[in-house]
């Protein structure tokens, strides 16, 4: 009679979507089958072969997977370089992704991208990244190795963002003043030097990172060149390199080195030289960060023009002490995109105060200005955008 009330019980908690009783006895809260083992009315055995029934269980191709999602939602208002003004809501950007598993070695994502090419444009949906990861075993100093193939991560991009949390805002420097994207389809060889900080290094840090090698990190590839959503307008392959040191990983943990290369030539039938030479200093703790980055490139990914350029970058961001959620941010560069010509140069100034709400879900307000010698115009923009992450 008890066996047949305890079934009756079971049952009801299938149909209602109660949650599943756990594995006994490892680990177990149940205290109704505990208690029906120590009065003898059933054995141990008897609860597992209950508790293996009423599992809900995945179909196999959807276990092991994973669905995150980033969108930028945006308000902007402000006056444009051509003197135009502009007040509109946007969704900026909007990433959809989905992880797998498949062994311990191989593992794959998927990321789909919601953008707009201009203003005058409906959003629309291309793929930003397509990849497997072959994982391989640690070789000495060089350890977390990852073969990554597909439309991938190129070297910079990524590495940065983690260092820089606003892209929100919008894009960072050097893709910013298109030089190269943060995408593209290759092969690429990327991990650790010297296994990972420690749990507590990587808290002294201020926030975790995939790129968080003891003694720094590196990803080299070879890629067509052009970014992720050019095709390939040539034969040529672009390389690409970013090496990090961390050279005082046991007293200043947030000290960071970086140089960047690209070799090759721009995606166009032109075959127009594409160099980048980056050099990347980042300071980071608990509540600052500061980078300074400095450019000397040639040409770009696109392969729309062969002028020799540089440009300086710095950024800041400061967490409020006894608010942690609270930040004030700020980054200044300037750009000469020729260095034979005369008042060209971009300067561009921005400053915003950010509120972490919840993980990655953040709110931020911040003032753009760019003066632009070229066009003799000033634009300026005021936006508050809010990062939705899950």
């Amino acid at each position: 009679m008890i066996k047949r009330l305890l079934l009756c019980c079971l049952f009801l908690n299938m149909l209602f979507g109660l949650p599943a009783l756990p594995a006994y006895p490892k680990d177990s809260n149940d205290i109704l089958l505990e208690k029906l083992i120590d009065k003898g009315v059933i054995t141990a055995e008897e609860a597992k072969d209950i508790q293996s029934k009423t599992e809900f269980k995945l179909p196999k191709g959807l276990r092991g997977i994973k669905i995150e999602a980033l969108g930028y939602l945006d308000y902007s208002t402000g006056k444009a370089g051509d003197d135009s003004d502009f007040n509109k809501f946007e969704i900026t950007r909007g990433y959809l992704t989905v992880k797998k598993g498949i062994t311990p070695w191989l593992k794959v994502r998927i990321t789909s991208d919601i953008t707009r090419k201009s203003q005058e444009e409906a959003p629309r949906v291309r793929l930003k990244y397509y990849y497997a990861d072959l994982l391989l075993p640690d070789m000495g100093l060089l350890t977390n190795l990852n073969v990554r193939i597909g439309q991938g991560h190129t070297p910079w991009i990524d590495f940065q963002e983690h260092i820089n949390i606003y892209r929100m805002q919008g894009t960072m420097f050097q893709e910013r003043n298109r030089v190269f994207t943060s995408a593209d389809m290759g092969i690429g060889l990327l991990g650790n030097l010297g296994g990972k900080l420690t749990h507590e290094q990587q808290e002294e840090v201020g926030y975790r990172t995939p790129y968080s090698g003891r003694f720094g990190s590196y990803h080299i590839g070879v890629y067509n060149g052009g970014g992720y959503y050019a095709s390939e307008k040539n034969v040529n392959k672009v390389i690409e390199g970013r090496f990090t040191i961390r050279p005082l990983p046991d007293i200043f943990p947030g000290l960071q080195l970086s140089y960047l290369g690209h070799t090759g030539k721009g995606n166009s039938q032109d075959d127009l030289d594409y160099y980048v030479n980056t050099g990347f200093l980042s300071i980071q703790n608990r509540y600052i960060v500061l980078t300074y980055e400095y450019a000397k490139d040639e040409g770009n990914d696109s392969g729309s023009d062969e002028n020799k350029k540089e440009g300086t970058s710095i950024f800041g961001n400061l967490r409020i002490p006894w608010i942690k959620s609270l930040a004030v941010m700020a980054r200044y560069d300037i750009w000469d995109p020729d260095i034979s010509a005369f008042n060209d140069k971009k300067r561009r100034i921005i400053a915003g105060i950010s509120y972490d709400l919840i993980n990655k879900n953040r709110f931020l307000i911040v003032f753009e200005g760019l003066d632009d010698q070229a066009k003799v115009k000033y634009g300026k923009k005021v936006q508050a955008i809010l990062q939705v992450a899950f």
